[in-house]
């Protein structure tokens, strides 16, 4: 065997080349922790779990006075203008859906709980409670 490897150099390089790429891109280790599971997605209340998750993500550009002047067209601000939107819309964004602008733009996705909670709100018709 080793007078073959002597024999051929170029092989045993790329063989040596081909075994090393194997092995990095086979392994990886990620320090990113396990999400938790979320245990209260239903029943979301509006005025006590939906209406505070837009406040901490989305009024800062979709609020009364600012939707329009940043191009967003959506007023988020209220009930009445949340319940207004398609809820295919802001899930969708929420989500990062393909083919949806994802929101909140510019910042990271909100949380699996979050989506999880605006999403049982929605099922449940979007009261206003």
């Amino acid at each position: 065997m080793r007078k073959l490897l002597f024999l051929f150099p170029a092989r045993a390089a790329v063989v040596a080349a081909a075994a090393l790429l194997a092995l990095a891109t086979g392994c990886t280790y990620s320090h990113a922790p396990e999400p938790t599971p979320c245990v209260d997605a239903a029943p979301a209340t509006y005025a006590a779990v939906i209406s505070p998750i837009f406040e901490a993500h989305c009024r800062e550009c979709h609020g009364a006075t600012v939707y329009q002047a940043l191009g967003g067209g959506n007023d988020y601000s209220s009930y009445a203008g949340i319940k207004q939107q398609s809820a295919s819309l802001i899930l969708g964004c929420i989500r990062h859906d393909p083919g949806f602008t994802q929101m909140p733009k510019g910042k990271d996705q909100l949380s699996a709980c979050d989506i999880a909670r605006i999403q049982a709100w929605i099922d449940a018709g979007q009261p206003n409670n």
